[in-house]
């Protein structure tokens, strides 16, 4: 059997098994519902070109597909371009020369011209099987009615002609656009014929014809100016596409704009023609309510539409062959899911110092999670994916950059399509800032000290706090007597320290409003309570009546040697630790029980005795009038 009339009766064979039969299997598209009703309002031909698309991807006849030809004789085959092109080798060269453009006519059968012949392409790939023309041809496309339309490189007309097994017959001028020439095809979509012409080197137009049903020339517009080197047009399920030696792109007829589809990988095998696979095939789809109507091919709907059933129906979608009138229905499935109900995300915070934390942002998806019934799914971006559609999403286990990063959340209910964007903080908190942990050779010190009542020498460890702290701000300290029980939290003590041994050192911990953490460490020594002159016998007065009688007028302290004198500082408070003044012992007479040379009331008041070696002393006293 003939190889080419095999390929034709194995098609007409697919569109009669094919033709006026309802799929068993219903397809199904979610629709999202902005106000929880149940009803979502959309286009039905966009619902159309799911659908043709769809079954394209199962059924060949379907498929949605554009054939590119080389410089290198190769021919490129380019599946669902508008949704997830694919691009795939159909026929390799072995070393022919190269193919100006490519045209399919209503039977699939591939024809291909080279500059001076026109052929068809067997199922083997061979070139030159049985040669139509001899033209000087640069751009070929097949109409709806099988007409073949012929660009001649330099000449400003378009030829149209008829093709038969033996030959080429019926040629004729299908019209003269008088000044330029054929840059690329000339392709049908949706009853008007779209045209690449070129008028200079650098200046590729796109004209759109109007043509009558048998797809004679009645008039022309200029939509304006492709890119240079448009080389082919190609019209393929209801869209327009464009070539050039590097590219294929899609192009918007509503608004003049250009959307790249795929590259070239191989630069030197320019891309010089293209075709749609039904460039020679009308598709119509019509969408019905119920099936006798898509049947009887009677009240259709179109254009904006709202589903009549709550929460969804069954809808069904006819696609017809407008040639044959063979058509297929397919029952499509409307669900309307509301969009995902969760917790706006919490910033995720972590403390760091030398290198920048890694974030585990499956906290986040756990805490947005409202209902765990839900079927939500969270995927995560560095870019607003609402504002850069192609981002990648990034890991879950995200290494951060900088201190502080927005992140994108996008979270998505039943795998629907129904998503919402949220966004969120990771931050790198920086520890507190301390002075460097030290050792014996070279100690940071505590060196004030104080007595208590019974004139033991103790240590108040939270003044070690200016010194060890570098930065400003509230702190939360804590101490110990190890580094690891500070990094563990175990065996705190407390900040009032006997000194049981000759020195100690202690480890204070630092804990920042921010929970960050920093630990350094100080010495204790004995030598803060030796001093040369004992103190044991200092005397703090009780009382003081400053009555000018002579006696107890002043207060001061007693019993120590005039170096202990020479070398203190008196602190007087009032009982809400008021400064009411500070005097030398050696120098002054004392507190005279005023303030700001007014006299205070009886009361109870506050003193701090501090010497130049670091010891303290408190106590309190009585004020009598």
């Amino acid at each position: 059997m003939n190889i080419q009339f095999l390929r034709f009766f194995l098609t007409i064979l697919l569109i009669i098994i094919a033709t006026n039969i309802v799929c068993s299997q219903n397809l199904e598209i979610n629709l999202c519902d902005d106000n929880g009703d149940g009803y979502s309002n959309f286009i039905i031909e966009e619902i159309e070109n799911y659908v043709l698309q769809t079954v394209g991807a199962e059924n060949d006849y379907f498929l949605e597909e554009v054939l590119i030809s080389t410089s290198q004789g190769n021919i490129y085959s380019v599946n669902s371009p508008s949704n997830n092109p694919n691009s795939t080798i159909l026929c390799q060269s072995e070393g022919g020369g190269g193919f100006t453009d490519i045209a399919i006519d209503s039977n699939q059968q591939i024809f291909l011209c080279n500059g001076d012949i026109i052929s068809s392409l067997d199922d083997n790939c061979n070139f030159f099987s049985s040669n139509y023309s001899y033209f000087k041809s640069n751009a070929l496309s097949f109409d709806d009615l099988d007409n073949l339309y012929i660009g001649l490189g330099t000449e400003s007309y378009v030829l149209r002609v008829n093709i038969s097994p033996t030959g080429i017959f019926s040629s004729e001028h299908w019209h003269e656009f008088g000044t330029g020439s054929s840059g690329g095809d000339f392709v049908l979509l949706n009853n008007k014929m779209y045209i690449s012409w070129r008028l200079s080197r650098d200046n590729y137009r796109l004209y759109e014809v109007t043509v009558n049903d048998e797809r004679d020339y009645i008039s022309h517009i200029d939509l304006g100016q492709l890119p240079n080197e448009t080389y082919g047009l190609a019209s393929e399920l209801g869209k327009l596409y464009g070539i050039t030696p590097n590219k294929l792109f899609q192009i918007d007829l509503t608004n003049f704009t250009f959307t790249d589809i795929i590259q070239n990988s191989n630069p030197e095998d320019e891309w010089y023609g293209a075709a749609g696979r039904h460039e020679a095939i009308v598709f119509t789809t019509a969408t019905y309510i119920t099936l006798d109507d898509a049947q009887n091919n009677i009240n259709e709907i179109n254009g904006d539409w709202t589903n009549t059933i709550v929460g969804g129906q069954t809808i069904y979608i006819r696609i017809e062959n407008s040639l044959t009138g063979e058509y297929d229905i397919f029952p499509l499935d409307i669900v309307i899911t509301t969009y995902p109900n969760a917790n706006q995300p919490i910033n995720l915070e972590m403390c760091y110092e030398d290198t920048y934390n890694i974030f585990d942002l499956t906290q986040v998806s756990m805490q947005m999670q409202i209902n765990g019934n839900d079927n939500l799914s969270f995927t995560y971006y560095n870019v607003d994916p609402e504002v850069n559609p192609t981002v990648n999403p990034i890991l879950t286990q995200y290494q951060s950059t900088q201190n502080i990063e927005t992140l994108f959340v996008s979270v998505e209910k039943n795998n629907s399509g129904c998503n919402l964007i949220y966004n969120f903080q990771v931050i790198n908190n920086v520890r507190p800032n301390l002075l460097p942990l030290s050792d014996i050779q070279s100690p940071t010190l505590l060196e004030s000290c104080y007595f208590d009542q019974d004139d033991i020498g103790y240590f108040n460890l939270n003044d070690i706090e200016n010194d060890i702290i570098i930065d400003e701000g509230s702190f939360e300290t804590s101490y110990y007597l190890s580094y690891i029980d500070a990094e563990t939290s175990n065996n705190q003590i407390s900040e009032i320290y006997y000194l049981q041994d000759q020195i100690q050192e202690i480890f204070i911990k630092v804990t920042d409003e921010k929970g960050c953490v920093g630990i350094s460490n100080f010495y204790l020594k004995l030598d803060c309570f030796i001093n040369n002159e004992s103190l044991t016998s200092i005397v703090f007065p009780k009382f003081i009546t400053p009555n000018n009688d002579g006696i107890n007028d002043f207060w001061n302290i007693k019993g120590v040697s005039e170096k202990v004198k020479r070398e203190s500082t008196i602190t007087i408070f009032n009982r809400y630790g008021k400064l009411l003044y500070t005097f030398k012992p050696y120098s002054n007479i004392g507190w005279n029980g005023t303030y700001n040379r007014l006299q205070l009331p009886s009361s109870d008041y506050w003193f701090l005795f501090t010497t130049n070696s670091g010891i303290k002393k408190t106590g309190h006293f009585t004020l009598k009038r």
